[in-house]
């Protein structure tokens, strides 16, 4: 029986080597790569080279159903072309090409023999409207992350098309934490959370088999919709501090321009050994997720 291949394809407003990113890494494929808003993919791994496998986890968000797609690189061309073959045999090839600014972005695929060829172009042109919507936003986003060991600092500065309240509220209501604060496959999980000056959130960073590291924020300043500043530390599950792993302060500023919201973040540590030790725990890595997350979740409240 001869094989029916499917082509989808969208052109993005973005230059090739950021498409070309946000297509390829893990942190970003987590945020777009589900076809309607009622799903997520929870997890992606991919060790882009000729022989390197892409795995992604796609679940319904009530738990109701879920799947994972696998996957064998045969080509990888940078910039240009990604093919392989899934675990059922069938091939795939994705296409790039820019031009002034656009990148166009083609998929063809062999169809399986299960369901209806337009149900199936469907479902691939959904999820890469998706990708669309996700990179047409990322492209226009501010991220700046530097590290200044002379004066023991960490400066970030990202923005979110939302809505001030929005972004407010997603980085100070326990439930909004929860769903973005740890980078997949962690995720956070409050005990406790009094978001006043003199007030403090408990909560755990918890691992795929469910292991548990504890941390505690304590709040020292609140303005409203505008600031606060809180000296987070690690501890354990009662908040008792743990003095061999570092503190920092966080000095966190919102702001409202051009229809977004510009969060300005500064993290100090007490000395430089602290400011390493940070950094080699993956701090930019996960944080960076993080925030990847916050913005997938904005997209869902309401205005």
């Amino acid at each position: 029986m001869e094989t029916v291949k499917i082509t989808v394809q969208s052109s993005i407003q973005a230059d090739i080597q950021k498409v070309w990113d946000y297509y390829t890494q893990p942190e970003h494929i987590i945020g777009w790569n589900f076809a309607s808003d009622d799903w997520h993919c929870s997890h992606a791994t991919n060790d882009l080279r000729v022989g390197g496998q892409y795995s992604a986890r796609m679940e319904a968000k009530d738990g109701s159903n879920g799947f994972d797609f696998n996957a064998l690189y045969d080509e990888v061309a940078a910039y240009e072309k990604i093919a392989y073959t899934m675990e059922d045999g069938r091939k795939a090839m994705i296409t790039f090409t820019g031009d002034n600014g656009t990148t166009w972005v083609k998929v063809t695929f062999d169809a399986e023999n299960q369901n209806d060829p337009q149900m199936q172009r469907d479902g691939w042109q959904a999820i890469l409207d998706n990708f669309k919507k996700y990179a047409e936003l990322k492209a226009l986003r501010i991220f700046v992350f530097s590290v200044d060991k002379e004066n023991n600092t960490i400066s970030i500065k990202r923005d979110f098309n939302a809505t001030l309240q929005q972004v407010w509220r997603a980085w100070t209501t326990a439930e909004l934490l929860d769903q973005w604060w740890g980078p997949k496959p962690w995720w956070a999980e409050t005990k406790t959370m009094d978001f006043r000056e003199g007030g403090h959130w408990l909560y755990a960073m918890v691992g795929p088999e469910g292991d548990k590291h504890w941390g505690r924020a304590d709040y020292i300043n609140i303005k409203n919709e505008k600031s606060f500043r809180a000296k987070d530390s690690f501890c354990d599950e009662n908040g008792v501090l743990n003095p061999e792993l570092p503190q920092n302060l966080w000095e966190i500023r919102f702001r409202e321009t051009d229809g977004k919201v510009l969060v300005d973040i500064t993290l100090i540590f007490d000395k430089p050994e602290d400011l390493e030790t940070n950094i080699r725990m993956g701090f930019r890595e996960g944080f960076t997720i993080g925030l990847n997350q916050l913005d997938t979740l904005l997209l869902t409240l309401g205005k």
